[in-house]
């Protein structure tokens, strides 16, 4: 059973809900009821989205 990591708001550090629609995903804090800069949500939770080398 593979569970899903928990990604965190870069503000308030509470857990944020990953919206996914048409192939986009958006990242919204419950807590501070507002939509997460996506760049703002990868820097934050480093072990989830590990640094991608640039082209």
């Amino acid at each position: 059973m593979k569970t899903n990591p928990i990604i965190v708001c870069p503000d308030c550090g509470k857990e944020i809900e990953v919206l996914k629609a048409c192939g986009a995903s958006n990242f919204f804090c419950n807590h501070c009821n507002e939509l997460k800069s996506s760049q703002r949500v990868k820097a934050a939770n480093p072990l989830v989205f590990p640094a991608q080398p640039e082209k």
